[in-house]
């Protein structure tokens, strides 16, 4: 699904274990005129994934219980429609598109990641 400039029905969801770098990914997604959701680990965003569609997905690597390719990997099993997927970590860009290749991930960006990166990502969709 083609993110795009977002409608007012364009929902986002934040998986990340750090309450401060969820708080900015969300903040930086509403600024860009996303509706925003959260989910502390993969298995709260797999509980999410059954209730919405979402349109984009910002997903840190290191996540607590499942890290952020199982829940990639889980998404690309069993969701019709899927969302674009930023994957945001402190790990080096290089090592986590090898752990993601095949899974078909829009970008890798590094935190603390910028507004700017995370805008042209989603738009360039």
């Amino acid at each position: 699904m083609s993110t795009g400039t977002p409608s007012k029905a364009s929902f986002a969801l934040v998986v990340d274990d750090s309450p401060a770098a969820a708080a900015i990914s969300g903040a930086l997604l509403e600024a860009s005129g996303w509706t925003v959701e959260y989910a502390r680990d993969g298995f709260e965003a797999i509980v999410k994934f059954r209730i919405r569609n979402y349109c984009a997905v910002v997903l840190d690597y290191r996540l607590p219980g499942m890290d952020g390719v199982e829940v990639l990997s889980w998404m690309r099993r069993h969701l019709r429609s899927q969302p674009d997927v930023v994957v945001v970590s402190s790990d080096p860009a290089a090592i986590l598109w090898e752990k993601f290749r095949g899974l078909g991930v829009k970008a890798i960006l590094t935190k603390p990641i910028s507004a700017i990166d995370l805008c042209q990502v989603l738009r360039a969709a």
